[in-house]
């Protein structure tokens, strides 16, 4: 896990976009070999659920993969080898997605809105993909308790003032009862009843999910790039590296309205997670 953001704040809804440095906009880790077979497994036999692209999103697509051709040799040399040659009988963003751990989302302008037109999405946080594709940013967040009313109207005006030279990165998080990469909505929030699992039993077997994202406008198509990179680790192993999380999770997660719980899928959990913030390490 490289990313912890939860310090104890009260919880909102909001963007926290950072400026990126441009050197670090790709992550590589000691997973990347795992979880490259597990993106080529599931582009294999579940494409339909991880992967989508319109006409919209092709010079975008040509555009992303151009640029990773460029950068992973630049940044990674002891992993790929100049020139890199991508798999050319693949749509481009396809095969730029595998050479990345990274999911990869394509945002165009069309009609004065942004538009999901193209993507690769291999672990998505219990999200489905054929219902985003063609979808501006409010259809696409639209389950999203308080996004139209906090930071709906913001995003579009802040997409729109976006600049290729200036990319930024935000951390999205969330709580879950498993460990998986792969977590469609499709499978739904498991429903959870009291399983006489300890307080420490129940924080080995759940898992705080963080999503790295990137966002850069891209200089000659226009359209916008998200890379999400996700860590997972379980409540545990966290607490024994960062004895402060636990109490700061609690802290947070507690300000959280009841329509955010429900939109995550923490109702089932909920009592589970509180009691084990509370517990004595």
């Amino acid at each position: 896990m490289t990313y912890l953001p939860v310090k104890g704040e009260p919880f909102t809804v909001s963007m926290g976009l950072r400026t990126l440095d441009f050197d670090k906009w790709i992550e590589i880790d000691e997973e990347y070999e795992v979880e490259l077979a597990e993106k080529r497994e599931l582009l294999t036999n579940r494409k339909s659920e991880v992967f989508a692209a319109l006409p919209g999103g092709l010079a975008g697509s040509v555009e992303v993969l151009e640029k990773l051709i460029e950068f992973l040799p630049e940044h990674f040399p002891q992993k790929f080898s100049s020139p890199l040659i991508p798999d050319k009988s693949l749509h481009p963003l396809e095969a730029a997605s595998l050479l990345v751990q990274e999911d990869l989302v394509i945002m165009s302008p069309q009609d004065e809105q942004w538009v999901l037109t193209a993507a690769s999405v291999c672990f998505p946080s219990r999200w489905d993909l054929a219902s985003k594709v063609g979808a501006n940013m409010h259809g696409i967040h639209e389950p999203v308790p308080h996004y139209e009313d906090r930071i709906g109207s913001a995003t579009d005006a802040m997409f729109t003032k976006f600049t290729s030279d200036r990319p930024v990165w935000r951390i999205n998080w969330t709580v879950l009862d498993s460990p998986d990469l792969f977590q469609p909505a499709v499978t739904g929030h498991k429903a959870r009843k009291h399983s006489g699992q300890t307080v420490e039993e129940f924080g080995d077997s759940t898992y705080f999910r963080t999503e790295r994202q990137t966002l850069w406008k891209l200089p000659n198509s226009g359209d916008i790039l998200f890379t999400i990179h996700t860590y997972r680790d379980s409540l545990n192993s966290l607490a024994k590296r960062y004895p402060e999380f636990r109490i700061q999770l609690g802290q947070t997660i507690s300000t959280t309205s009841e329509e955010t719980r429900a939109y995550k899928g923490w109702v089932p959990l909920w009592d589970d997670i509180i009691a084990w913030t509370k517990h004595a390490n």
